[in-house]
């Protein structure tokens, strides 16, 4: 680094070698003001790492250096070329030469020479002459009240607004100006002896006047800031808008929590946010408010319930500047859920191939479901339509009916799907090969003195209703009484004849009948007189208690059945009425993003519904049904057993 010394004695002897005459600027700056001198008008770009800008005064008072020690310092790479890219007015270069708080010594003449590396040097030279402060500008209003707060207002929309900046100056360069937002507006208008003045007047306020900055300068220098006032413009705003973002999707899945936001553009100051649903304040668990600039946003986790559904949800914003201003967004609310299955037990079905089998699927839904979806083991998929169940609110069935083929065997599932989608848990069925039943297992009941009760426990139907048959055969194979029963409860009348006793059991269907089973009944032998005397004295007693027992549990069976009845209606009534305990697969809430419709529609089925309409691919693995589909009854009936407006499809 070269000392100051060295450089001043250098410039001393280039300039008895180069004296060049170079033109001479006048500058003005105020007294007790900072001044700023520009080097070449402030636009002067070094050449190389060797180039640099020396000042000195009256040409013989070195002052300053660029680059410098502290510029070096500050440079990362020492190969660029140095500059400057500000322009007058913007930034501040590094070759200009600032003078801190002007004097009468400051006044003189200046030289700022450029040492180009690849190029001559040039000199500027600045005449610098002082003048004294205008004085700080006044602003009043149109009531001639000086503003002293900083801001105007608050304003209305429509309102007028009148400034007046004042200046004590009679120095005939002296400039007094308005700036808005930084851009120069209006200049002094009218002279009076000793007072500058310039008005700004503001006719039908918009909302462009939020927050506008109208600043008043005065300026009589070239190199010294001029001096200034400032005020801002302040505005009570009613909302440009209203919003609630629901992205066009107003369905609500019943007791599935969902955010809702609600958007307030352009209130000010930021307003106040309710939410109402229907005649109901909301109290939500999750509610913010967030104000960014211009946006007021307020954030409700609503989970509705089926009695919401038709109702307006309404965001409402209110600004206390503007009482009687309204200003609300709303929206009616689509309520409802999936399809639930009502049976939440799997259901067997018999299935012998090539013979017609029905399945009905039954599900709780709200809006109706669009169609029913039947997937069997192999992914075949058959859809059929939708029929109301009678008597209920959102109940909806579905029947299939199909001839079965080997590869039927294993789960069957339905799934409905509406506009809230497809049903989670679908309604379950096994395919398992049917037949004739199995036989039942009876337990033989003997009631003294000659009467015997069998009571039998059913075993698989093999797919179709079955009914219990038992014959009792004397010791030489004669039936003596044939009697059948669907429940499988038999009293067989008294015997009083001392004699063997067998019975055979089995059940029987439309597909044949199960194996028998025979049941050795023992002989039974008749009670002695003193016996059967003792026996009835008790048997009067018993009869007593059991006629006293018997009333006890009458009366207790009707109220509990009142009971019942009651407590089954308000179950229903709060079912439907009440979608807060629609029951959930998985048990718990969760958070999810507006439902997407993705639905597989009737048009969109791989089975044409008609009735001369055969199957192709009888034998391939797709979709499409191996068998032509008609409507109407799985069996030829006569035709008048078979009405046309059945909703089952036989495949």
């Amino acid at each position: 680094m070269i000392s100051r010394l060295v450089l001043f004695c250098l410039y001393n002897i280039f300039k008895g070698a180069l004296c060049i005459d170079s033109e001479v600027v006048v500058l003005r700056a105020v007294r007790g003001r900072d001044a700023r001198l520009p080097c070449g008008q402030g636009k002067v770009f070094l050449d190389g790492p060797d180039s640099y800008v020396l000042w000195l005064k009256n040409d013989r008072d070195f002052l300053y250096r660029f680059p410098n020690e502290e510029t070096e310092r500050r440079m990362l790479n020492h190969d660029r070329i140095f500059g400057t890219s500000c322009d007058t007015g913007a930034c501040y270069d590094d070759t200009s030469l600032l003078l801190k708080r002007v004097t009468e010594q400051d006044s003189g003449l200046y030289r700022c020479r450029v040492h180009y590396q690849a190029s001559p040097s040039l000199d500027y030279v600045i005449d610098v002459r002082l003048v004294d402060s205008p004085g700080i500008p006044r602003i009043f209003n149109e009531a001639k009240e000086e503003i002293k707060r900083g801001y105007v207002g608050p304003l209305s929309l429509g309102s007028d607004l009148t400034l007046i900046c004042e200046v004590d100056d009679d120095q005939p360069d002296t400039l007094v100006y308005w700036r808005r937002n930084g851009v120069v507006i209006e200049r002094a208008h009218s002279v009076k002896p000793g007072v500058l003045r310039a008005d700004v007047r503001v006719r039908s306020a918009t909302r462009d006047e939020l927050d506008a900055h109208y600043e008043c300068l005065a300026q009589n220098a070239d190199v010294s800031e001029p001096l200034s006032a400032s005020v801002v413009i302040k505005m009570y705003l009613p909302p440009i808008k209203v919003e609630i973002r629901l992205n066009n999707n107003f369905d609500f899945e019943a007791g599935q929590p969902r955010v809702v936001d609600c958007v307030v553009v352009g209130c000010v100051p930021p307003p106040s946010i309710t939410w109402h649903l229907g005649d109901t304040l909301l109290r939500p668990t999750v509610h913010k408010e967030l104000h960014d600039g211009n946006y007021t946003v307020s954030s409700l986790t609503l989970a509705p319930s089926l009695r919401d559904s038709k109702h307006d949800l309404v965001c409402r914003a209110h600004n206390s500047h503007l009482p009687a201003g309204i200003f609300e967004d709303k929206v009616t609310l689509n309520v409802g859920y999936r399809p639930l299955c009502i049976s939440s037990k799997e259901e067997t079905i018999g299935a012998v191939e090539r013979e017609a089998e029905t399945a009905t699927c039954v599900v709780d839904a709200s809006p109706e479901p669009l169609q029913f979806s039947w997937t069997f083991a192999d992914s075949r998929t058959l859809y059929t339509s939708v029929k109301k169940v009678a008597g209920h609110h959102h109940r909806y069935s579905s029947t299939l009916t199909w001839l079965p083929r080997n590869n039927d065997v294993g789960l069957l599932l339905c799934r409905a799907t509406n506009a809230f989608g497809e049903q989670k848990r679908p309604c379950s069925y096994t395919i398992a090969p049917g037949g004739p039943p199995r036989a039942p297992d009876c337990v033989v009941l003997r009631s003294y003195p000659n009467a015997i009760r069998i009571q039998c426990q059913k075993g698989w139907d093999g797919g179709r209703p079955q009914v219990i048959y038992l014959e009792l055969l004397s010791t030489d194979g004669t039936v003596i009484h044939n009697v059948s029963n669907a429940a499988g409860h038999f009293q067989l009348p008294d015997m009083e004849d001392e004699r063997n006793l067998t019975a055979v059991v089995y059940a029987s269907n439309s597909r044949g009948r199960s194996e028998p089973k025979t049941l050795h009944l023992q002989t039974i032998t008749p009670l002695s007189a003193s016996a059967v005397k003792e026996y009835a004295h008790t048997q009067t007693w018993t009869k007593c208690l059991e006629a006293a027992a018997g009333i006890i549990a009458v009366v207790a069976a009707l109220t509990g059945t009142v009971l019942c009845v009651k407590i089954f209606k308000n179950k229903r009534d709060s079912f439907e009425q009440n979608p807060d305990l629609v029951p959930r697969s998985d048990g718990t809430f969760h958070r999810e993003p507006d439902f997407t419709r993705d639905e597989r529609l009737l048009g969109t089925t791989n089975i044409t519904v008609n009735q001369l309409a055969s199957c192709q691919n009888q034998y391939t693995s797709s979709p499409v049904p191996a068998c032509r589909v008609l409507v109407g009854c799985a069996h030829p009936p006569p035709q008048d057993s078979c009405p046309t407006s059945q909703h089952s499809y036989f495949v």
